[in-house]
């Protein structure tokens, strides 16, 4: 299970001052969220990313300018064998995601997150419940489904 202390203190050292009330609130929706979502899985997996202050994503490799990891909207979830993916990213015969749309999640694109899995509860530029993090990983993803 992770925590919400977890989540806010992983990468929050020395940025408490950053932590606003409605950082707090989103950090209890998504650590609730995600929680549930590995209860439905039926393992606990450790946090591989909470909380970025902005300045700790600005320094973080790859991270998106405007992470939603910054407003505590986003978490991401360690996944080392690609299992939880495979549970959470699996669509039905009608091309949707129950398990995403059950706990009212968006996931990045499989293929962006070699070790983890990142879920937000806000819904991404696009709209779709599985979006391609950037316009390189867009193109890798429409090749993935031609």
């Amino acid at each position: 299970m992770i925590s919400v202390a977890e989540y806010l203190g992983q990468h929050g050292a020395g940025h408490e001052s950053e932590l606003t009330d409605e950082l707090r609130g989103n950090a209890d929706v998504i650590v609730e969220q995600a929680n549930a979502l590995l209860a439905e899985f039926g393992e606990d997996r450790g946090l591989r990313s909470g909380w970025r202050p902005k300045s700790v994503n600005d320094a973080t490799p790859n991270a998106a300018r405007a992470s939603k990891h910054i407003s505590c909207q986003a978490i991401d979830i360690e996944d080392n064998d690609h299992r939880l993916k495979e549970f959470v990213l699996k669509r039905n015969e009608y091309g949707a995601y129950p398990v995403l749309e059950q706990f009212g999640l968006y996931a990045e694109f499989a293929g962006a997150t070699p070790s983890w899995l990142h879920v937000q509860f806000v819904p991404p530029g696009s709209g779709k419940r599985v979006y391609a993090p950037n316009a390189t990983w867009a193109a890798r993803m429409a090749a993935e489904v031609a």
